[in-house]
């Protein structure tokens, strides 16, 4: 699975405001991607090595096909997470499930490894006791 340095939701313009207010609150408040209705604005951040790019598009059945084109044609190694439902209580019901099982991608992460952080380097050096002062015989 993969972990995005990026992670969009695209949502048509064609689409009304609940898809995003009332089928995806509960994800976007645990995940909170980036909520985009161009892809234009994803092409800022968009490289075909680095960095990792997710993009959850939100989408009807009649206009999946053609954002799946897009997509696939301006950013072909970006994460592509299509739900296409009809109904925005449908979606409701996925993206809550998803939200609240800590799936961003409706399948298990795995948790962060731990990054070792190196130690600085210190010089070996021998302690003196108390203060010198002047000429040690």
């Amino acid at each position: 699975m993969i972990t995005p340095d990026y992670h969009f939701i695209y949502l048509d313009p064609a689409l009304a405001a609940d898809w995003l207010f009332v089928a995806a609150r509960q994800y976007w408040i645990v995940f909170r991607p980036m909520v985009v209705s161009n892809l234009d604005l994803i092409e800022y951040v968009y490289r075909e090595s680095m960095p990792m790019v997710a993009i959850t598009v939100l989408a009807r059945r009649d206009i999946a096909p053609k954002i799946k084109e897009q997509v696939a044609k301006r950013f072909p190694a970006a994460y592509y997470d299509p739900l296409v439902y009809d109904y925005p209580d449908e979606m409701k019901l996925t993206l809550d499930g998803r939200a609240e099982f800590q799936q961003r991608f409706g399948v298990p992460e795995p948790p962060p490894s731990a990054t070792p952080v190196p130690l600085p380097q210190v010089p070996d050096v021998t302690p003196t006791y108390g203060a010198v002062i002047g000429p040690v015989e």
